[in-house]
């Protein structure tokens, strides 16, 4: 089993971080090992990521165009986290620091179901009633598309209310999202901070490059342009 761990440690160039107590991510050229390995596979190269989440930033608001490496960001922290947890080397540049968590908090797709009668914003609202009441300082949050599946008008007003709350105890993690309320929230709030996926705004295609402290654009009307859509309806 030992031998198991540090082969795929080797695999995926795997590293001892150095360890502290408290909750604190601090990662130099992070990389989702199943990316790296496929990656690796195709010749084609990953994008490292460095995050930065401590006492002072303890919630990062990810924001930027879809596909753009949202998503592929927030797992890699989840993943590469667990993984420590689970007494695994994990894929990190020299100088990364990890912390310990003692709750794992995560909402990434959905529960939608016939059988409870769940529709996809049901078992978003069940899930964060569900973090709301459990979530403290040694919580790991993840959430994605933060407040989506409704009106948006409303799910971003819950979205706000709900992470009030959340920075007030104090989670650590990744929220994605799309609305605009939630990225001057973050602007202006201790504990939380604003970042993005970079994008090559002239090509319009995704640089998988994190940047923290600057809020994304969604790109909606570009990218929709040149998917194909008429121009004179993206003009109407």
């Amino acid at each position: 089993f030992i031998r198991a761990k540090a082969a795929f440690a080797v695999s995926v160039n795997g590293t001892m971080p150095t360890l502290q107590k408290q909750p604190i991510v601090k990662w130099n050229n992070a990389r989702h090992p199943l990316l790296w390995l496929k990656n690796q596979k195709a010749k084609k190269e990953v994008m490292p990521l460095t995050i930065q989440l401590d006492g002072q930033n303890r919630i990062l608001l990810l924001s930027g165009p879809n596909a753009g490496g949202k998503s592929v960001c927030m797992k890699t922290l989840g993943l590469l986290q667990y993984m420590l947890q689970c007494g695994l080397l994990i894929p990190v540049g020299e100088g990364s620091v990890a912390g310990i968590f003692d709750n794992f908090f995560i909402d990434i797709g959905d529960s939608q179901s016939l059988d409870n009668d769940l529709s996809t914003y049901s078992s978003h609202i069940k899930n964060l009633t569900f973090f709301l009441e459990h979530v403290d300082a040694k919580t790991l949050l993840l959430i994605d598309e933060f407040g989506s599946g409704t009106d948006p008008m409303y799910g971003s007003a819950i979205a706000e209310a709900a992470l009030e709350k959340l920075n007030e105890r104090k989670a650590m993690g990744i929220i994605t999202t799309h609305y605009a309320g939630l990225k001057a929230l973050a602007s202006k709030t201790e504990g939380l901070i604003n970042g993005s996926m970079r994008f090559d705004t002239d090509r319009l295609i995704p640089l998988y490059v994190l940047d923290i402290g600057v809020p994304g654009s969604s790109f909606t009307l570009e990218i929709a342009e040149k998917s194909g859509l008429e121009k004179s309806l993206i003009e109407q």
